[in-house]
């Protein structure tokens, strides 16, 4: 992909990069205190009993409850504890809510218990959490295989399950204006009343509401500005997102697909186009990887190849599973029939988590960050060069990337 740097473009890639250049020279630190403390601050993860928090001073802090208490992300926290390093085991705790948390809280909480309803087993539940609701309740055992198999992608909602939605829409019996008019209702509502404020998903969103605006005013849709505004927009809101891996991971990845594969459509529904079009999958595959394959090897010191081996296959099968459930959503699970699939879609999902084997990633050894900046820039460059066989290209470059982290593999 090659195209003249328009103004406007030029001037949402300055302002992105000022705003991530702000938000990594202010990143958060671990707060370290011992004895009772007292702290105020915003919720910004949660897992199980514990929450991570954001102080007034920037600082992180792990909080931990003696039970799973009713503190989400968005919440802002007041907790009396003992603290322990960066570690605060809360005794006392006082929660302040906005409205959209108020009304968030009230959707989830009817929406979630339906579907508790209709799931049987602890891996309907799980997978149904995390592809409906963006809740990961997988074990940490279960997290760590799905990792190693390289499909963990899949289970974070972002980019990808959004285009998964929107094929939903293709099934209504209406005509494309409406649908793109229901499309985006349902996104809006879906990522602010349904979701906690998470960066792939919010990113997403952006993409997608800017595309199908596009396609309802009639207007031409660039992917490339809808990407840098949706990073300049959060990356304002949101500035410790800028040292979430994850969001890089996101961004990057979508990047690479806008490069290689250009067009006037949404990165996520390029990803779709390939998975089930080219090669199972595998060109897309490769694309991403060459970009972000450092970064995984960088901060988490491992690499799979199942993202090659099977990738297509839990792909189509989330496929199904987020077109079924969200219409089970929409329905608010009252079609047995479908009810049925989705179930079996998850306990499908749980089987092959169950008997594939987990022995096709590698660990790496930690290395400079230098090889990071000089991979990943490489994958780009590439991806942006109007270059013959632009593919082996990227391809060979995965090979010597590979060949690097191989050569860190772990004793």
């Amino acid at each position: 992909m090659v195209r003249r740097l328009s103004k406007s473009l030029v001037f949402l890639i300055l302002l992105s990069s000022l705003f991530a250049v702000n938000s990594l020279l202010n990143a958060p630190r671990w707060g370290k205190a011992e004895g009772k403390v007292t702290l105020t601050g915003e919720v910004i993860a949660k897992n199980y009993n514990r929450v991570v928090l954001l102080d007034g001073e920037n600082r992180l802090w792990s909080v931990r409850f003696l039970k799973n208490a009713k503190v989400y992300p968005g919440d802002r926290l007041t907790v009396e504890g003992r603290a322990y390093g960066g570690r605060v085991y809360a005794e006392r705790w006082k929660v302040e809510r906005s409205l959209l948390q108020r009304w968030r809280l009230k959707v989830r909480s009817v929406l979630k218990e339906r579907f508790l309803q209709t799931a049987e087993t602890k891996i309907q539940k799980k997978v149904g959490s995390a592809l409906l609701f963006g809740e990961n309740w997988f074990s940490r055992r279960e997290r760590e295989k799905i990792a190693h198999l390289g499909i963990y992608h899949l289970i974070v909602i972002s980019g990808m399950h959004y285009a998964l939605f929107l094929t939903a829409f293709f099934f209504l019996p209406v005509r494309w204006g409406l649908r793109y008019w229901v499309a985006l209702a349902f996104f809006t509502f879906f990522t602010f009343f349904i979701l906690f404020p998470k960066a792939p998903a919010y990113r997403a969103f952006v993409s997608v509401a800017l595309f199908m605006v596009a396609r309802l005013l009639l207007r031409n849709y660039d992917p490339l500005k809808a990407l840098f505004l949706s990073a300049a927009l959060w990356l304002a809101l949101f500035p410790h997102w800028g040292t979430n891996v994850g969001f890089w991971l996101s961004y990057l990845a979508s990047l690479a697909l806008i490069l290689y594969y250009g067009g006037r459509k949404t990165p996520e529904e390029d990803f779709v186009r390939s998975v089930f079009g080219k090669t199972f999958g595998l060109e897309a595959s490769v694309v991403v990887s060459a970009v972000i394959n450092p970064l995984i090897a960088y901060f988490f010191k491992y690499l799979s190849f199942g993202v090659f081996l099977f990738g297509f296959l839990f792909t189509v099968l989330v496929q199904f599973f987020v077109v079924v459930g969200t219409f089970n959503l929409l329905t608010f699970w009252t079609l047995p029939p479908l009810v049925w699939l989705q179930n079996a879609l998850a306990e499908a999902f749980g089987y092959l988590l169950k008997v594939l084997p987990e022995s096709v990633y590698f660990e790496v050894s930690p290395f400079p960050f230098l090889f990071v900046l000089v991979f990943v820039s490489a994958a780009l460059l590439l991806l942006a060069l109007p270059l013959r066989n632009k593919f082996w290209w990227t391809f060979g470059l995965l090979l010597v990337e590979t060949a690097f982290f191989l050569t860190h593999g772990r004793e």
